[in-house]
């Protein structure tokens, strides 16, 4: 593989939460990054007309608890708006200065900082990556 490689936002997300500090790239394990097929899922769902993930956790929530606020939140789920209406694969560049010689961020203080800012635009999903 070359120099770049995607790392899977749902990968970073549960490192994040398991309390886990990010290694320098060449240290990652293969499953943090995104497969091509991955890539063209995600790419293909951009061009979905409704938020098929955001309906199923509608629908989750209506069967979790029934109400009619429930139900009708299912209901618009099915009419909200992507947040990537321009069809563009959400990439995101990411590269930030070693807190130290040896390792890039020992203490995960930086991924738990770029993790919560992620969430913050995606809204704690990583869009199937």
């Amino acid at each position: 593989p070359g120099d770049v490689r995607l790392v899977s936002l749902n990968w970073l997300m549960a490192l994040a939460e398991r309390g886990g500090v990010l290694p320098r790239r060449q240290d990652l394990p293969e499953e943090a990054f995104l497969s091509s097929a991955q890539l063209r899922r995600i790419e293909q769902s951009a061009r979905l007309g409704f938020n098929s993930a955001g309906s199923g956790e509608a629908f989750e929530r209506f069967i979790k608890e029934p109400s009619p606020s429930s139900f009708l939140g299912f209901i618009a789920s099915f009419f909200g708006r992507k947040r990537n209406p321009d069809r563009l694969l959400p990439v995101i560049s990411v590269s930030y200065c070693w807190l130290e010689a040896a390792h890039p961020d020992r203490e995960g203080r930086q991924l738990q900082l770029l993790c919560r800012k992620l969430r913050g635009l995606y809204g704690g999903g990583g869009g199937g990556g």
